[in-house]
């Protein structure tokens, strides 16, 4: 099977090692040892048995399996699930399978390269299957399925010459919204039986991650989680030392470097993508927080 994507441009030889399918069982591929896979669980319920640990997934849930993971699986209530496969070369071309697995990455924290490798890290921290399964809030699921309807979209309808850059962009978009949504905040207090504050701020910053795009005030977040400014800001002062819509530029800031040192899509979009429907104001506040404009940084990098 061809878990990639080939250009067909007349005249253009190009592959993108991204490869979606939406499906009602999960194929017998699922075991391939050359890709990672995303999971996206909507509908159903699945028995999922690796080396002797068995797991019951409920849906909405995500499933995050690495190359080694060969698991048997039963379907126990008719389901419905969206499957990103994709070489993690395609985040950067140093990573193959060989290299991450010898740990060099990890042993470069604080240099460039372990923020890119940091978005496909979940798929090696955690040895036990469990760990890389998420039950979803129905919010979480709309986020996932749109990026990975968008990353369908550019790899199937290739419309324009950024179809590879686009199609990319949005596959880190998506492993940069798990990670930030579900493992840096939420999985630890998950595991720590977190305080009622520490769970306060992990729903609201899973949601600043969920509408990135969307423009967002402290009105628009203390009317939607009943809250007022002081105690949402002593909240974001005390879990992350920053004050929340400081929280929320840091989110925007860290995706708009990804887009633009890993794609070349024009930085108008790249503006859009992280809540900046004004390309020069998103010039203005990345310069302010960068030390250069957009063009420079993606110049330099």
């Amino acid at each position: 099977m061809k878990l990639y994507t080939e250009c067909f441009w007349d005249d253009w030889d190009r592959i993108v090692d991204i490869y979606t399918e939406r499906c009602d069982a999960l194929p017998d591929y699922i075991n391939d040892d050359g890709t990672y896979k995303v999971i996206i669980l909507e509908r159903g319920i699945l028995h999922i048995t690796r080396e002797g640990e068995v797991c019951e997934v409920k849906a909405p849930a995500l499933i995050l399996l690495s190359e080694k993971d060969r698991i048997e699986n039963r379907v126990m209530q008719k389901m419905k699930a969206y499957i990103l496969f994709f070489k993690p070369s395609v985040i950067r071309e140093e990573f193959t399978f060989e290299r991450i697995q010898s740990g060099e990455f990890e042993k470069q924290i604080g240099q460039v390269i372990y923020q890119d490798y940091v978005l496909i890290l979940v798929f090696r921290r955690f040895e036990e299957l469990s760990k890389r399964i998420i039950a979803l809030p129905l919010n979480g699921l709309k986020k996932l399925k749109d990026l990975f309807t968008s990353t369908e979209a550019e790899l199937k309808g290739q419309r324009d010459g950024f179809w590879p850059c686009r199609s990319r962009s949005y596959l880190m978009e998506l492993l940069f919204f798990i990670l930030y949504s579900y493992y840096e905040g939420a999985q630890d207090n998950a595991d720590n039986d977190g305080t009622s504050e520490q769970t306060e701020f992990s729903k609201i910053s899973e949601y600043l991650n969920e509408h990135i795009e969307e423009q967002i005030t402290l009105d628009s977040l203390t009317k939607e989680f009943m809250i007022n400014r002081n105690k949402l800001n002593d909240i974001f002062m005390n879990q992350s030392s920053m004050t929340c819509l400081n929280y929320l530029l840091n989110l925007r800031m860290d995706l708009a470097k990804i887009l633009l040192t890993k794609t070349e899509i024009p930085v108008g979009e790249v503006s859009c993508r992280v809540g900046y429907q004004d390309a020069n104001y998103f010039a203005k506040v990345f310069k302010k927080n960068v030390g250069m404009s957009p063009s420079e940084y993606r110049h330099q990098s």
